[in-house]
């Protein structure tokens, strides 16, 4: 079954539903019926968003680690429903913080998809063409899994991830859709995330109200006090480095880590987050820390899964971590900061790339793939151009779009080459009209 989030005349958007809501009280939230366990919290995005806005984004922010465009707009959609804030909350400029739920409840950002996957793998794509006005919908029942769709070619989608004046914003429609995917129906509650009747670009829904925070709460549960809470990481991320995780209600001994997979495909086995298991605490349950396996991982987020306490809260809130996984390299992953002059250019113009925070006077090589393969592009499918950095780090070039690129989406990054030791960029998406 669909869940259906329209538009409707003046910009306002409705919602008409395939599924039965329950009500649980007489103005406010409802429940779809079921809830997702443990198993069931990750959620990925196949980026095919090919609307000139989808991916403006292109600026890496550190409370949101390699990720930029469509992705990163679904990512704090997410975490927007989170037990507590992610990392320190900061990262959008139309929120204070961005995770509030204070329920048992926390979604596991795992990054990108390479499709869309079936109707119970957790991932958020795009998909073509309209249908009377819808602009996203949820497929239902949860208990095994979820799908979302956005119409991409119907709306002008906006990825922020300041504030969006005009179009539909995509975080926006991702929080509500989210809500959705984690139990909950629509609300009569004015101003709600869940609320039928939105106005404007859709970005007031970024952000959960009271009764959102009732409706979660009400499915999770409120949040438990014994919940591991994460407070900063250090150490080494890179493969074979020790890190260190601090915060509070760790258990003794059988401590989990969950890390980002570094398997992009389109089914449910890319779902799958990569575990560390019993890892013991330290300084009277404050302090775990584990050796970053050699592969299989990547950067973004992780969390802590305590075996002690109740189902719903043993897993804390997802936070930060931008770390290296599968042996990306050896050097330090999007430390270099990359532009280009127009993200969604036509065949035959010409577009500039441009670099800096490079290390300097050293050889790099910028790669390109039809496949997101943040954070380090270990393959790729061809070699943009070559050179050296300049004395500072920095450097440019441009390049004609081939004719053969129309309606095509790359993934770019510039790896420079510091005496056996590679440093990359952050990824830009190219989407050639």
């Amino acid at each position: 079954m669909k869940n259906l989030l329209r538009i409707g005349f003046g910009g306002i958007l409705l919602a008409g539903t395939t599924f039965m809501a329950s009500p649980q009280q007489a103005t406010g939230f409802t429940t779809i019926g079921g809830s997702l366990n443990l198993g069931q919290r990750d959620f990925r995005v196949y980026n095919n968003f090919n609307g000139s806005n989808a991916n403006n984004n292109t600026t890496i922010h550190s409370n949101w680690p390699q990720y930029t465009g469509a992705e990163l707009s679904q990512w704090k959609a997410g975490a927007e429903w989170n037990s507590r804030a992610h990392g320190d909350g900061s990262g959008d400029t139309s929120q204070g913080t961005v995770g509030s739920g204070g329920a048992n409840f926390s979604f596991f950002w795992n990054g990108n998809a390479s499709g869309i996957g079936g109707g119970n793998d957790n991932i958020i794509s795009s998909i073509g063409g309209s249908s009377g006005g819808v602009l996203a919908y949820t497929e239902t029942p949860i208990n095994d899994g979820w799908r979302i769709r956005f119409y991409g070619d119907a709306w002008n989608w906006q990825d922020g991830p300041g504030s969006v004046t005009f179009g539909i914003d995509m975080q926006g429609v991702g929080c509500h859709e989210l809500g959705h995917a984690l139990g909950l129906g629509h609300t009569t509650a004015n101003g709600a995330t869940m609320t039928a009747f939105i106005s404007g670009t859709g970005q007031g829904q970024r952000s959960i109200q009271q009764d959102d925070i009732n409706g979660v709460q009400y499915i999770y549960g409120v949040m438990a006090s014994s919940m591991p809470s994460i407070d900063s990481i250090t150490g080494s991320l890179v493969p074979g480095g020790t890190v260190t995780i601090t915060g509070s209600g760790f258990s003794t001994s059988t401590n989990r880590i969950w890390l980002q997979s570094d398997i992009v495909d389109g089914t449910n086995a890319g779902g799958d987050h990569v575990t560390i298991t019993n890892v013991p605490s330290t300084n009277n349950g404050t302090q775990l820390s584990f050796v970053l396996p050699s592969s299989g991982w990547q950067g973004g987020a992780l969390h802590v899964k305590s075996d002690v306490g109740s189902a719903g809260s043993l897993l804390s809130e997802s936070h930060p971590f931008d770390g290296q996984g599968g042996g990306g390299g050896g050097g330090s992953n999007d430390t270099i900061n990359l532009t280009v002059s127009n993200s969604n250019p036509t065949t035959g113009s010409t577009i500039t790339f441009s670099w800096d925070s490079a290390p300097p006077l050293m050889p790099y090589t910028m790669v390109w793939a039809f496949t997101d393969n943040s954070p380090f592009f270990n393959t790729y499918g061809g070699i943009v151009g070559t050179g050296t950095t300049s004395s500072l780090g920095t450097g440019s070039f441009s390049r004609r779009v081939p004719g053969g690129a129309a309606g095509r989406t790359a993934y770019m990054e510039i790896q420079v080459d510091q005496n056996g030791t590679i440093f990359d960029s952050n990824t830009i998406t190219i989407n050639v009209q």
